[in-house]
C-alpha cells in the first residue's frame, strides 16, 4: 500500500557518476550528483545522511527506495544495489530498481525526435538504449562509438556521458542532436521520479525481484 506522503530516496552508482535524492512525490527535496570515481562505496551513505539532515528527516521518514540497476560497471552497480537492498532490509521499506539508460532517457522526454541514451560502459564500448515520447523501442545494447555513429541515421537526441573525443565525432553527424553536458548527468531525481510511477502503476517494490541488469 503507498503511504499518503511518501518519501523515496532514489540511489545511482552506475558509473564514475553518483547521484542521491529525495522525492515526496511531487518535489525533488534535496540531490547531490557527482564525480565519484572509484569512491562510491565510501561516499553514498555519507551523502544519504547528508541528504535527511538538509531536510531535518530521519531515516525512519522513508517510505521506499529507489535504485539503479544499470546497465554500468560491474562493481558501480552493485554498490547502489547493495546499499538499497540493506536499507530495504532495514527498516522493512520497498525498493524499485529503474534502467540507469531510462532515468537519462527520462530527462529528455518531451523531445519530438527519439532520444538515445548512452552511457559509457569501458573499452571504447557504450550501453544505450533508443526512446520516443519516454518509451523505450528498441533492446538496450552495447555499442562502439562508430556504432553509434551508423545507428543516428535520422534526427536524434543524445544524451548521456560522452567524452569530449566522443561528442566531438558525434557532431559531425547531422542528425545528432547532443544534449549540453549539464543535461547530461544521470540526475537521481529523475530516478526516483521513475520510480514513483511504478509505485503508482501497482509494482510493489518487492526486494526479491531486484537485480543487476547488463547489456550485451
Amino acid at each position: 500500500m503507498l503511504a499518503s506522503a511518501p518519501l523515496l530516496l532514489a540511489l545511482d552508482t552506475s558509473t564514475s557518476t553518483a547521484s542521491v535524492a529525495l522525492f515526496d512525490g511531487q518535489r525533488v527535496l534535496s540531490e547531490t550528483t557527482w564525480r565519484a570515481g572509484r569512491e562510491h562505496s565510501t561516499r553514498v551513505l555519507l551523502e544519504v545522511q547528508a541528504a535527511l539532515a538538509r531536510v531535518s528527516l530521519a531515516p525512519e521518514s522513508l517510505t521506499g527506495v529507489v535504485v539503479a540497476r544499470g546497465p554500468g560497471s560491474f562493481t558501480g552497480v552493485r554498490v547502489a544495489l547493495s546499499l538499497a537492498m540493506g536499507i530495504s532490509a532495514g527498516l522493512s521499506l520497498p525498493v524499485w530498481g529503474v534502467s540507469s539508460l531510462d532515468a537519462l532517457a527520462h530527462a529528455a522526454d518531451e523531445e519530438v525526435v527519439p532520444v538515445r541514451a548512452v552511457l559509457e560502459a569501458g573499452r571504447g564500448r557504450f550501453a544505450t538504449g533508443l526512446y520516443l515520447n519516454g518509451r523505450g523501442i528498441e533492446d538496450q545494447r552495447l555499442a562502439t562509438l562508430e556504432q553509434l555513429d551508423e545507428l543516428t541515421q535520422t534526427p536524434t537526441r543524445i544524451i548521456g556521458e560522452l567524452a569530449e573525443a566522443a561528442r566531438t565525432r558525434l557532431e559531425q553527424n547531422v542528425n545528432a542532436r547532443l544534449a549540453p553536458p549539464a543535461a547530461c548527468l544521470r540526475r537521481s531525481g529523475f530516478l526516483a521520479e521513475l520510480g514513483w510511477r511504478a509505485a503508482l502503476a501497482g509494482d510493489p517494490g518487492d526486494p526479491r525481484a531486484l537485480d543487476a541488469l547488463y547489456v550485451s
